[in-house]
């Protein structure tokens, strides 16, 4: 029984002096689930002891009933899709649920529970009902597992069937081509050389060749043989679905760049005294790219502790340190003396940003603090936070890398604080 867990331009604003330290930011934009085996511990439970001789029926029942019983005891685990071999009910973001029925899309799907009575699940005035044998009911048993409904609400061993919104922004179609979210309904796709190309043909689970075009206008799937648009087909043994926008959901959760949100937080509403902390190293996120904060710079160690803590207060995702972000603060740090602007001491008068691309990294989002002045991280922290303009570069949802360096030039500090998002790629298995 598997359980799919179902799992988004700002000008460069001039210089400004806050509590005694020059400082100054710059935000840019480019312009360009997994399954879940629910498994059963024999060892949670024992079956209560019985002095009265019992049929070989009667065991078998009494049998069933236990591992029902142990399966139930499995603790809370939030789901997003139940897959009945192949018919399968996923949560949608807006409460209600949705059917797929051999790879396809159904209005309802219907199967045999443990007794071998007819179940059909089926929407009616846009809420979920079970029959069973043509009778409402409020739950089954399938594989030994309970399937509960309760005030419209869709339960398997007591954890709810729900839509969770865990963002990424990348998807590995296949060995060739891994599709990039660039923004939110935007896409493009790589191929296995590291080239960007806006279409490529692959084939689905069930086998029908689909041409797959990715671009600015969103993503798009269509039957090489018979030309139809397909709008629901599974691949990699997970549920592709796109919208009539041409957005893509997988397994029912939509693509878009790491940390996207609909909501930024009020700068006005900021509670700057909140950020006194201490340093601290960041969480480590293991499903992800380049986010094990290895050979990072103790001061970008230190600054992503603060930075950090003060995300997690608004319920924003953590960013994290990467070598080769330290090597263009470090640049920009040292240029801050020549010229402490957004524009690199070069003949061109560079932005910023061209330092992130001389360190090897693309980016489709970032932003830069500088300051003149302190004595440590945590002065320039304090100071950026008590600005409205640096605290947005810091709360950004949209980011997902931060690094931090450090200049004198014998007279000044100069402090350069980098943010940026690339396109989190998982790595192929």
């Amino acid at each position: 029984m598997n359980l799919k867990k179902i799992a988004n331009a700002k000008n460069i604003v001039c210089l400004a002096v806050v509590l005694a330290l020059g400082v100054g930011v710059a935000v840019s934009r480019n312009k360009d689930g997994k399954n879940v085996d629910v498994k059963k511990d024999s060892s949670s439970s024992k079956a209560a002891a019985s002095s009265v001789a019992e049929s070989s029926e009667d065991k078998e029942e009494k049998s069933d009933r236990e591992k029902i019983i142990l399966a139930a005891e499995i603790p809370e685990l939030s789901c997003g899709a139940i897959d009945f071999d192949g018919n399968v009910v996923f949560a949608e973001p807006s409460g209600s649920y949705s059917f797929m029925e051999n790879g396809s899309s159904a209005s309802g799907i219907s199967l045999q529970d443990d007794s071998g009575a007819e179940i059909v699940f089926m929407e009616e005035d846009g809420k979920l009902s079970i029959l069973r044998d043509k009778q409402p009911a409020a739950g089954f048993v399938y594989n030994k597992h309970m399937i509960t409904l309760k005030d419209g609400k869709l339960f398997i061993d007591n954890s709810p069937v729900e839509y969770t919104a865990a963002n990424f922004s990348a998807y590995r179609l296949n060995d060739e081509y891994v599709l990039e979210c660039t923004a939110k309904g935007k896409y493009r796709l790589k191929n296995s050389k590291g080239e960007y190309v806006n279409e490529c043909e692959l084939k689905e689970n069930s086998g029908s060749q689909l041409k797959i075009t990715a671009d600015d206008n969103g993503f798009y799937s269509e039957g090489v043989n018979d030309g139809f648009f397909y709008n629901v087909y599974k691949l990699n043994g997970d549920l592709l679905i796109t919208s009539w926008s041409n957005v893509l959901y997988i397994n029912g959760q939509e693509l878009v760049p790491y940390g996207y949100s609909e909501k930024y937080p009020d700068m006005e509403a900021v509670d700057a005294d909140k950020a006194s902390l201490e340093p601290m190293r960041p969480p480590v996120d293991y499903g992800a790219v380049s986010t094990q904060n290895d050979g990072i710079s103790d001061l970008t160690a230190e600054m992503l502790g603060y930075v950090n803590e003060l995300r997690v207060q608004y319920d924003m995702e953590p960013v994290y340190g990467l070598d080769e972000l330290d090597k263009a603060s470090a640049v920009r740090a040292e240029e801050l003396a020549q010229n402490f602007s957004h524009t690199r001491p070069d003949e061109k008068e560079s932005p910023y940003t061209s330092a992130l691309g001389k360190a090897g990294l693309s980016w489709w989002h970032c932003g830069e603090n500088i300051a003149k002045g302190g004595e440590s991280a945590k002065d320039v922290f304090d100071t950026w936070i008590s600005s409205k303009d640096h605290r947005a570069v810091i709360l950004d949802p949209d980011m997902k890398y931060l690094s931090l360096a450090n200049f004198s030039d014998g007279t000044d500090n100069y402090w350069e604080l980098l943010m940026f998002n690339d396109s989190y790629v998982p790595a192929a298995e």
